[in-house]
Formats: C-alpha cells, sequence, structure tokens
C-alpha cells in the first residue's frame, strides 16, 4: 500500500507543478445551439463526396429528423386548447464507453452506449417537462464501460431555478418507478467555483436513499484544479458508497455539463488534457479502491463528435491490490447544431 501512495503522491505534485504555468486565456465553452426548428436552413444542394462531408450530412439528417420528430410529439400530445407555441431546438448527446483491462486474472473488457436527450417541448410543459435518459439515478461517478443503467423516462417539475423534481419509469424487463427531488446550486468567488449537490431519491424494488456531494474547482486561464466528493447511501442495505476524486490539467475547450458523475470524470472537456487520482470506499473508513488516470480528450471531427483516451491503473481491496492496468476509449456525439452551416457549429483545438 506504501508504493500506491507513492504513485498517487507523485501524480498530485505533478498536477500541482504544472498548473503554476497558467495561462491568461480562458477555455472556449461548447453550449447547444439556439433558435427555433423553422429557422433551420435547407440541406445543401451539393452533396460532398469525402467521409468528413458525409459525417457532417448524416449527423444533419439525424438532427432535423430528430427534431422535427420532437416537434411532432409537442404539438400532437399538448391539446387544442390554445394556440400552439414555436417548439425550440432540443439538445442531444449519444456516447460510447469502454474499457480493456488487464487484471490478475487475465483481460476484461466492457461497453456502453449511452445517451442523453433535454426535450424541449414548450406546448406539453405547459402542464409537464419531459426528460428521457439513460444515466444513473443517483448519478454516482465511476467507469461508465461497466454501469448497465436502463433507459429512464418521466416528468420534471422545476419550482425553482436551483432544484428540480423527477418521477417516471425505469424501462427495463420489470419496469419500475422511481421519484427523485435535485438540488445543484452553484457559487462562484473569483476564479474558485462550488457545486454542491444533492438528490434523495426513491425507487421500487431498492427503496430509498441519498446521494450527494461538493466539488470545488479554481480555473488559472486554462490552467484547472478541482477536487470532487461523492457519497451515496441506501436504506434498504444500509450502505455507504463514497468517492473522492482530484483532477489537474489544461482543457482548451469544455462542454457545458449538467450531469454530476461527468463532471467527476473529467469527462466535461472538449479538448485538453486532466490527471485523475481517485479513492473509493464502501463504508466511512473502508477503503476499496485506488484508482489513477490521465484523459486525454479532443474533437475527431468538426465541433460536434469528440473522442477521449484514459491510461488506467486501478488497485481494487478484493483483489488484494494487484495493479490493473489498461486505458478506457469513448466518443461523445453532439448534436447540439448543424455541422454543414459555417459557423453553426465552431471547431476547437485549432
Amino acid at each position: 500500500m506504501g508504493k500506491v501512495r507513492r504513485e498517487i503522491l507523485l501524480v498530485l505534485l505533478l498536477c500541482a507543478a504544472c498548473a503554476k504555468g497558467a495561462e491568461a486565456e480562458e477555455p472556449a465553452k461548447v453550449q447547444p445551439s439556439t433558435g427555433t426548428i423553422r429557422e433551420l436552413p435547407k440541406p445543401p444542394d451539393r452533396v460532398t463526396g469525402t467521409l468528413g462531408g458525409l459525417l457532417d450530412q448524416g449527423h444533419d439528417w439525424l438532427y432535423r429528423r430528430l427534431q422535427r420528430s420532437f416537434e411532432n410529439i409537442d404539438t400532437r400530445f399538448a391539446g387544442t386548447e390554445r394556440t400552439p407555441i414555436v417548439v425550440p431546438l432540443s439538445p442531444l448527446r449519444i456516447g460510447f464507453d469502454s474499457e480493456l483491462l488487464h487484471r490478475r486474472d487475465g483481460m476484461a473488457f466492457a461497453a456502453r452506449p449511452e445517451f442523453e436527450a433535454t426535450l424541449r417541448l414548450p406546448n406539453i410543459e405547459r402542464r409537464f417537462k419531459v426528460f428521457i435518459t439513460s444515466t444513473d439515478l443517483a448519478e454516482a461517478p465511476g467507469d461508465a464501460a461497466h454501469n448497465r443503467n436502463p433507459v429512464r423516462a418521466g416528468m420534471r417539475f422545476t419550482p425553482l431555478s436551483q432544484v428540480g423534481f423527477d418521477f417516471g419509469v425505469r424501462l427495463k424487463l420489470r419496469p419500475s418507478a422511481f421519484a427523485a427531488l435535485r438540488w445543484a446550486p452553484e457559487f462562484d468567488a473569483g476564479r474558485v467555483h462550488v457545486y454542491p449537490f444533492a438528490k434523495p431519491y426513491v425507487e421500487s424494488g431498492l427503496g430509498f436513499g441519498v446521494s450527494g456531494g461538493i466539488a470545488v474547482e479554481r480555473w488559472s486561464g486554462r490552467w484547472i484544479a478541482r477536487s470532487s466528493s461523492y457519497a451515496d447511501w441506501r436504506r434498504n442495505t444500509a450502505a455507504t458508497s463514497w468517492t473522492q476524486t482530484f483532477t489537474a490539467g489544461y482543457a482548451r475547450a469544455v462542454i457545458q455539463e449538467q450531469r454530476y458523475d461527468r463532471f467527476v470524470a473529467g469527462h466535461d472537456l472538449a479538448c485538453g488534457a486532466v490527471a485523475r487520482v481517485s479513492v473509493s470506499g464502501d463504508r466511512t473508513s473502508h477503503v476499496s479502491l485506488y484508482e489513477t488516470g490521465l484523459l486525454l480528450k479532443r474533437p475527431l471531427h468538426g465541433g460536434w463528435l469528440f473522442g477521449y483516451l484514459e491510461p488506467v491503473v486501478r488497485w481494487e481491496r478484493e483483489t488484494a491490490w494487484h495493479p490493473d492496468a489498461g486505458v478506457r476509449l469513448g466518443l461523445d456525439a453532439l448534436f447540439w447544431g448543424l455541422a454543414t452551416v459555417p459557423g453553426e457549429v465552431a471547431n476547437y483545438c485549432q
């Protein structure tokens, strides 16, 4: 265990040394396009035969198709007692996470697709808000490739800007109902940003639980240092799992994420590199896992397709702290605008 602590301390010292060379320029923000479906320009008449051009055209075809589908759903189920509201654009992200790890008993591979959509349906939202996602209900940080989370769909009420109440159904072989109250404000003090997070939730078959944490980050130009704490307590098992993560590195651009687990893992980067040290446990004082990694992420094409690579080393209590080395690979495809329209989707890492 002494060797594990020395390696973690070395990573932290290297991150702290890098943070001293800060730049004045701040990272770019990747945000969804605004506007309405009717304002989308027509597809170009000429078809580009290059691979990049075909990717952009396929991206925009799916983007337009989804927006039209969202508009049809909103106007069909909203009722006819009022004048319909023009439907704005709805952002959608499709991701893929995988992990290849050399363990003591051989190679292990895991992979999982993921998607998340924030549906902007103003006519239906006269009554309620709709969401659909494959994310974890407790928003627990960890290896996304191993998380087998069924699709969740439901309704969301936001009585305050920092408070949201969700309830709906997990769409699995045996559907289960859930409800959650989420509080996630943001506080700024100069270059220091604080993100507390609390989420009591309940799900049929699993019972009541409470997850929460706090993240503190400091930007100095494009250099970032971040500390993230997370805990999840479940009543039916009387168990508390927790994770403490430290990240530090350099980012030319960041994706404006709303999820705590992706924020903790550093997946909100659009272009950059961060070193990460994570410690997890299953009791208040019991450590079950140490992990270090170096996340490299950049655009693969245009400003909508991103890829990441993360070499990792993991030590787990259940394998007698054997160093398991491997790599994580993943993709993020953002349907946040049209790729074939100049200036609609910005390029990053240039």
